[in-house]
């Protein structure tokens, strides 16, 4: 059935691909930004919700 559909839709193979390819440059730049991103800062974020204290 996939198949089919993607038989039909000229140039089909290129939305996929980029598709693809959107996805996984998004997930790499946010897996990077994760490694790279301030231990701290990520601790500070982590407990905002819950700490009364000012954050300056």
């Amino acid at each position: 059935m996939f198949k089919q559909f993607i038989d039909k839709i000229p140039g089909a193979d290129v939305y996929m691909v980029a598709s693809f390819l959107t996805f996984f440059v998004f997930f790499v730049l946010v897996g990077l930004y994760l490694w790279r991103v301030d231990k701290g800062h990520m601790g500070q974020m982590s407990r905002l919700p819950f700490d009364d204290s000012p954050t300056d």
